[in-house]
């Protein structure tokens, strides 16, 4: 995450301690409290639509772990998001530059939209 890249907040952040404090203050029947249930699948599903990349970002994560197996765990989550985004940084300049190499100085983005395409 780059300086200038606000924090994120996990829904779990958010939502946790507001069902902690509202279980305490007002006590519920099971008929409310599977209410209350669909209502947060609800609030998830909404935010899941406002932010899909961090959705994504989670998934992408997730794999990360799988394929590094040990070594993600010696990683903070701080340092994998970063890891990974070095490492996607430096695809796609070394794709960048084959393509270049390629087609006479020009990426394949830039050869398609030249052409009409994308």
């Amino acid at each position: 995450m780059s300086m200038n890249e606000p924090a994120r907040v996990s829904e779990k952040q958010i939502i946790a301690p507001l069902q902690l404090v509202l279980n305490e203050i007002t006590p519920r029947t099971q008929q409310e409290i599977i209410h209350h249930q669909n209502k947060s699948k609800s609030i998830k599903k909404s935010l899941d639509q406002l932010f899909p990349e961090q959705e994504y970002e989670e998934k992408n994560l997730q794999k990360v772990k799988e394929v590094l197996g040990t070594v993600a765990h010696e990683m903070s989550l701080e340092e994998l998001k970063v890891a990974v985004t070095e490492v996607q940084f430096l695809v796609e300049t070394w794709l960048d530059d084959f393509e270049r190499g390629i087609f006479n100085g020009l990426t394949l983005k830039e050869l398609l939209h030249e052409k009409g395409g994308l």
